[in-house]
């Protein structure tokens, strides 16, 4: 090994790096580079991903970006969507750089998260929603390099109002975070564990709505623990008990979005009033 190579596989604090950030610099060499240029050498990253959640296929996406705006409504309909099993989150991180995930490497990203999935599993329901999304997405950029006219015209007879209903992400409250979560402790001994479960109401419940009051968590001692409203009087739970969330270094916690709708032209999504 190279001193270069070896200065590669150590940190900033001179620490060796974990197998997920070497592989971060590996796929950031092959698709980017993400940062250094005004565009990265890749156009496009569908980042597949699975969940431990009942999230059914959610399709997720950066505001602003017009393009995977409209084929997210494009793949949003034609999967059976509508606000039911297949669901668009768009996150308000318009710009790749700010962004840590995969897809950011490219000009353009597109998720496609499908769960549940237990943690090194593989289902067949799963592998085929995740691969009628992906088909949809190939089908409406097909469309839209042959007839970027056609293509527009048929999504506003899809969407004649011109919104497209949608989550969009809480504000997250902790820097770096792409989003908002509630956060949970952990236990004393092991910080890679939850001290508190995820109350039994919530479980398999992704979407569903909390408001302030309303069961959240569960102590060992049998005690509620109770939504404080922390990210608004109702909202809706996402990656719900996670299992990739119950590592400290992972963000442990679950997910806050709000419903709403994003502008169809655009891709912007309506101002805040949180």
């Amino acid at each position: 090994m190279t001193p270069d190579e070896e200065e590669c596989m150590l940190g900033s604090e001179g620490l060796p790096l974990t197998v997920e950030a070497l592989r971060a610099q590996e796929v950031n060499a092959i698709l980017g580079p993400k940062f250094g240029q005004e565009h990265p050498s890749t156009d496009l990253v569908v980042d597949l991903h699975s969940t431990t959640t009942n999230m059914g296929t959610t399709i997720i996406v950066p505001e602003s970006d017009v393009a995977m705006a409209h084929a997210a409504a494009y793949v949003l309909h034609e999967c059976g969507g509508e606000m039911g099993e297949v669901r668009i989150l768009m996150h308000s991180i318009p710009k790749r750089e700010h962004r840590p995930n995969l897809s950011s490497a490219a000009r353009h990203g597109f998720t496609i998260e499908v769960g549940p999935v237990p943690q090194g599993v593989l289902r067949h329901d799963a592998v085929e929603k995740t691969q009628k999304a992906l088909n949809k997405l190939f089908e409406f950029l097909q469309k839209s390099n042959e007839d970027q006219e056609g293509i527009m015209a048929e999504l506003a007879k899809i969407y004649p109002n011109g919104r497209v209903p949608c989550y969009r992400s809480a504000l997250a409250k902790i820097p770096g975070q792409m989003s908002g979560k509630i956060a949970w402790p952990t236990d004393d001994e092991n910080p890679n564990f939850p001290k508190w479960m995820v109350h039994k109401s919530l479980q398999d419940r992704d979407f569903s709505k909390i408001k302030k009051g309303d069961p959240l968590f569960l102590d060992l001692g049998g005690n509620i623990i109770t939504y404080d409203g922390s990210h608004g009087e109702e909202v809706h739970l996402i990656f719900v008990n996670e299992g990739g969330y119950y590592y400290q270094s992972s963000g442990t916690g679950i997910g806050v979005a709000v419903a709403s709708e994003y502008d169809l032209t655009t891709a912007r999504l309506p101002p805040r009033k949180d």
